[in-house]
């Protein structure tokens, strides 16, 4: 199991999961917490709750003509809107339309023989689910339900026989399908609001007719941050007269066409680097008609973007900003400026948004080695071991400026480093071996005030050139070679997390450094810039209600919602029908045994309370005591089958902060590997979270929450009044996202989880390896089609509607992931049975955008950051004007702006209302089993992240052969004991 991460949702808002676990146990910030201040403060503003309209009806719940009401309650909002016909029931409408189309219900008729050879015994259904006298295939057959089992999946292996055809296919295809088109996708529910969104209007009316796009080529073509000055002193030499728009690369523009050109430039690098020679050529390559974008503004909906227009302004608005830094100690600093660029919706914009990244800290480098060290920096005493790695981490691969005590200086390259530099010796060209600070005290009379420290070893890897840190400086805008400390993660987040407020003033106060409307080139081109933010029309949409054992119901504020003496609606002990055995191992020196017993006691006290029966805690049986934490880290695989005798449920490993990440993957390729024999189940827990919050009640909590979870319980449903008709029915829900590492020796990741219950809280996972920057997932057909059959399995039907979530798709990739991806769920579907063919949804979500809201006016305000409250739907002005797509904030930002999650509807089986699918897509974002809060994605993409950030866990320190990625695959197989036991371990 993954370590115990924060639901916190700063944003950053989609955090990954991955780096979410490295956070130790999760905590509910006061601010958050209902009853708390804030809270009671923004009640008192609005009433406790979301206020509408005259004429509105609250509570926005989707009951059905004639159902009766709880007691109690108010009267819910009905679907049917007035003067529309009562809606039919799904499988109705369904069937009425497939009369239409000639056709016949879903497996209705017999299908066709299956060829798999794991095809189930033949059973006779109804198309709804019953007893039929029909005949059916046996790749349709419906086993027993086990709906309300022990949340166990049936082992169905993968077919790996099939992979290495699949996803080596070469994917290049001239006949892609058409993204849907859907104008006026708008949906009518919940409160209407007005808020800002960071969009400056363009104003294009003076804009030229055309612009010339010229191919820049600049050699050598490295170092590219020399790229820019260097395109601007060609053009200054070469075109004096003519304003271009570079936009650092390849392309440049300008509304004078001027001929090609080619020219040497001497470069002067400001930062004291030796004199280069550069040879830039340019070339005509294109006339873009801008006058396009004007004609697109006045058929919207009716016409193809002009692209090439907005690619030509989007160069033209890139501006340089000057950037301003934050110290963070570490070796290094915060940056930020402004980033824009030009996006087109119903008209032309500049988005433009508050940048930051951390960049190593320039200045002298023993200045920065004291840094390590809180300062201290003793002249005659060694280095510790830890800093001496954490220095050569630091400065490996990084440039440095070497000033020589005669006042010489070069930039080189370093390797690391090397021994102190009283002790490091080399060999001079008589022959002669001498220590670094001997050869500097002989030569050039120099004493080093530093000769313990280590010397870096700098130029060529195979020349024994080394040189005193004393006499190195950093220059400044270099990219960091390693992921910087947790200590400076906090004070990133600390200084990038403004508030609304703070975020728009920021926005605002450098926008106006750059003063658009006074720039020549953009006086040039045309065009102008509005100095306000575009004003939206917005709805605020209602929570789900979330209900627990016994009916005890919730209604979540602000996204988040208290559960304190809830008990779960299926406890992990009561489908297993007997006490769950469990085990607690200590791999972190820093954690003592009263630690790890009061955390223990404090674990299986809750439980408890939560109705789920541990096995009473004792040291004596329930902690694993080793002697020495280094020899079980080394012996882990010994360590952990010895516990697998005892066959806990759960192993909770409390593993060590200081190098949490290297001994987390060792935990859990050696316990889940089936490579290692072992097949346990484990939570991780970095020593930190127990030794400052295992007495931390919301900490304790969200622990036993990935518990029962994870040993197949589950926590928490929602209200069948809540859920619109889209979710009701067999629904399954399948998300599916592909990471990507940098390089090229480490391939892709894909991560795939599907709904198995009929009520949208347990997951089962599939992960693939792919060539590296592969964004279609290649064998999605074998996935879908396994997943499926999994879902019969457990549920004794198949799934009349399936909701396919796919995560990190670019507008550019729409057609291309459309027309591979839908293919392969509809051969998936195929495969299962002629006659199997329910509706499907292909939605696209995407967070990778720099678009944030601020309320205004009548919009009320959520938290201490002022943000706009959760469920807040945007689906117009912003948004394309023949797709079907909305944006969403379905969280509350524990720090910073919320980032909205972007929704476009890609293909559509079922025609989904705006509202229901808002509606479904917001109620997903609460079925997340880690935490009682709303997160800023549904479940389905949030457990496909988790899914192959286990998958990149599985690969670390492993030699992994690019040419054949299917044995890597099957080298990374997870243990049954696992995998079908316990389907949601990868949570």
């Amino acid at each position: 199991m993954g370590k115990i991460q924060e639901e916190s949702n700063t944003d950053k808002s989609k955090q990954d999961p991955q780096k979410q676990q490295q956070q130790g146990g999760p905590t509910q910030p006061k601010e958050q917490q209902p009853g708390g201040p804030s809270q009671q403060k923004q009640k008192k503003q609005q009433g406790g709750q979301t206020q509408y309209h005259q004429g509105q009806q609250s509570k926005g719940l989707w009951t059905q003509p004639g159902q009766q009401h709880h007691q109690g309650q108010q009267p819910q909002e009905q679907w049917n809107q007035p003067g529309q016909q009562p809606q039919r029931p799904w499988n109705q409408a369904r069937a009425t339309m497939e009369q239409q189309q000639g056709s016949q219900g879903p497996l209705s008729q017999p299908g066709q023989p299956q060829s798999s050879p794991r095809a189930p015994a033949e059973n006779k259904v109804k198309p709804g689910g019953g007893d039929s006298s029909v005949g059916r295939t046996p790749s349709v057959a419906l086993a027993k339900s086990s709906s309300s089992s022990d949340g166990v999946l049936p082992s169905l292996p993968e077919d790996l026989r099939n992979m290495q055809e699949v996803s080596k296919q070469k994917v290049q295809r001239t006949d892609l399908r058409s993204v849907l088109c859907r104008s006026g996708a708008h949906g009518k529910r919940g409160k209407p609001v007005t808020l800002e969104v960071n969009f400056f209007p363009l104003l294009i009316d003076n804009l030229k007719g055309i612009a010339y796009h010229y191919d820049v080529t600049i050699e050598p073509d490295r170092p590219k941050k020399f790229y820019r000055p260097v395109f601007a002193q060609f053009c200054q030499e070469t075109y004096p007269n003519v304003r271009f728009a570079f936009d650092g690369q390849k392309n440049a523009y300008t509304v004078h066409k001027v001929d090609d050109g080619r020219a040497m430039v001497t470069f002067h690098p400001s930062d004291k680097g030796k004199e280069m020679q550069f040879k830039v050529t340019v070339k005509l390559t294109a006339i873009v008609d801008l006058g396009s974008l004007k004609n697109y503004m006045q058929n919207v909906g009716t016409m193809d973007k002009p692209m090439a227009a907005i690619q030509c302004l989007d160069v033209v608005l890139r501006y340089e900003i000057p950037r301003n830094r934050i110290d963070l100690d570490k070796g290094l600093e915060l940056r930020y400026g402004l980033l824009q660029s030009v996006i087109l919706r119903s008209k032309p914009y500049v988005n433009v948004d508050v940048w930051q990244k951390a960049f190593p800290s320039s200045g002298s480098l023993v200045d920065i080695f004291a840094s390590f060290n809180r300062g201290n920096l003793e002249t005659n005493r060694p280095l510790d071991g830890w800093l001496v790695k954490e220095l050569h981490d630091y400065v490996r691969g990084m440039d440095i400026v070497y000033r020589s005590p005669n006042g010489t200086e070069k930039r080189m390259r370093c390797n690391g480093l090397r021994d102190a530099a009283n002790a490091q010796q080399f060999t001079q060209d008589d022959g002669t071996k001498l220590t670094v600070a001997d050869y500097f005290s002989r030569k050039f009379k120099f004493q080093l005030r530093y000769p313990a420290l280590p010397v870096l070893h700098v130029g060529s890897t195979v020349r024994s050139v080394f040189v005193p840190p004393e006499l190195c400086h950093v220059p400044p805008g270099q990219a960091l070679n390693e992921a910087h400390p947790d200590e400076c993660t906090a004070k990133i987040i600390k200084f990038a997390a403004f508030n609304v407020k703070e975020r728009k003033e920021k926005i605002m106060r450098l926008s106006t450094s750059v003063a658009y409307n006074n720039s020549p080139t953009l006086i040039d081109f045309g065009v102008g810039v509005r100095k306000d933010f575009e004003k939206l029309s917005a709805r605020i949409i209602n929570p789900p209600t979330v209900v627990y054992a016994g009916n005890d119901q919730v209604r979540p504020s602000d996204g988040v919602w208290r559960a304190e003496g809830k008990k779960f609606v299926e406890p992990s002990s009561t489908l297993a029908k007997k006490t769950l055995v469990w085990r607690i191992l200590n791999l972190d020196g820093n954690t003592n045994e009263t630690m790890v017993q009061e955390f223990g006691e404090q674990i299986y006290n809750h439980a408890l309370r939560c109705d789920v029966r541990l096995e009473p805690f004792s040291m004596q049986r329930t902690f694993v005591s080793v002697r020495n934490v280094h020899d079980a880290v080394r012996d882990l695989s010994q360590v952990l089958s010895n516990i697998k005798k005892d066959q806990p449920a759960i192993t909770i490993v409390i593993i060590p902060s200081s190098d949490s990440d290297a001994v987390y993957a060792k935990v859990i390729q050696k316990a889940e590997l089936a490579s290692e024999g072992i097949g346990l189940l484990t939570q991780c827990i970095r020593g930190e979270t127990v030794e400052k919050k295992r007495a931390d009640g919301s900490t304790i909590n969200n622990i036993l929450l990935k518990i029962n979870a994870i040993t197949n319980g589950s926590n928490h449903r929602l209200t069948p009044e809540t859920q619109p008709p889209l979710a009701k029915g067999r629904v399954m829900y399948i998300g599916a996202v592909v990471t990507h590492w940098t390089g090229d020796d480490i391939p892709s990741v894909v991560g795939v989880a599907s709904v198995y219950d009929l009520h949208g809280f347990r997951y089962n996972c599939s992960m693939r390896l792919q060539g590296p920057r592969e964004e279609m997932i290649l064998d999605l057909e074998n996935i879908v089609h396994r997943n499926v059959q999994l879902y019969q399995k457990y549920n004794g039907n198949l799934p009349e509607r399936i909701m396919y979530y796919r995560d990190d798709v670019s507008d550019g990739q729409f057609a291309e992931i459309l027309t591979i991806e839908m293919q392969a769920i509809h051969a998936a579907l195929a495969r299962i049975g002629a006659n199997f063919k329910p509706v499907v949804t292909f939605i696209v979500t995407f967070q990778h955008h720099h678009m944030r809201f601020f309320p205004v006016g009548n919009c009320p305000t959520e938290g201490e950051n002022g943000n706009v409250p959760p469920g807040t739907v945007v689906d117009r002005d912003i948004i394309a004007p023949n797709r079907f797509e909305f944006y969403l904030v379905s969280h509350a930002a524990v720090q910073g702006v919320a980032k909205p999650t972007k929704y476009v509807v890609l293909y559509d089986d079922s025609k989904c209302d705006p509202d229901q699918l808002q509606a479904m897509t917001l109620n997903l974002c609460y079925m997340i089993a880690s935490c009682n809060r709303a997160v800023s994605y549904p479940a389905p993409t949030y457990y496909a992240h988790c899914a192959a950030n286990r998958g990149r866990v599985y690969l670390e320190n492993r030699r992994i052969n690019m040419n054949d990625l299917e044995a890597a695959y099957r080298d990374i197989q997870i243990s049954a004991d696992v995998y079908d036991k316990n389907p949601m371990f990868f949570i």
